[in-house]
């Protein structure tokens, strides 16, 4: 078992892509996040519902149990980027866990590159759930420019990897 969890939610396949790769490279665990209702993963719908849900600060209901945080000491949280906010998902998964103790880094994937809002609130969140942010990356459509996200998600992977 290893002392890293990688938990991640992920509509369109770039965060999973970023998700896997990190474990790969840390030899980290992998949770992803599931919600009862899916959200529609195309057109107007798409928008409309995780645009209403981020905007609104609605938290889907998540499907299955939780992963027990208590044995990691890392934990490596992952999410699209949503109206410049993380993906509902993240938000309901952030309100149910406790980082009290953990190393937690933090990444996250948009269409536009503008990550920075929805990093600081992750970021925020996990300091009032007492957790200690290490590091963040950001990525722009990853599975679909893999040879661009190559380089960063191996930087960080080290900064996780050399975090003890």
């Amino acid at each position: 078992m290893s002392d890293t969890l990688i938990v991640y939610y992920s509509l369109e396949g770039n965060v999973d892509f970023v998700a896997r790769a990190v474990a790969k490279e840390c030899g980290a665990d992998v949770y992803q996040i599931e919600t009862v209702k899916e959200y529609a993963k195309r057109g107007l719908a798409k928008f409309l519902h995780g645009g209403r849900d981020v905007t609104f600060g609605l938290k889907p209901e998540l499907k299955g149990n939780l992963p027990d945080l208590a044995t990691y000491s890392k934990v490596v949280l992952g999410c699209p980027v949503w109206a410049s906010k993380p993906a509902a998902p993240m938000s309901s998964f952030l309100d149910k866990v406790d980082l009290h103790g953990k190393k937690v880094f933090v990444f996250a994937s948009s269409a536009g590159g503008n990550a920075e809002k929805c990093i600081d609130m992750i970021c925020n969140s996990i300091s009032q759930k007492g957790g200690n942010v290490e590091g963040n990356a950001s990525f722009v459509n990853p599975a679909q420019k893999p040879e661009e996200a190559v380089k960063k998600i191996k930087a960080f992977s080290e900064k996780i990897i050399r975090t003890n």
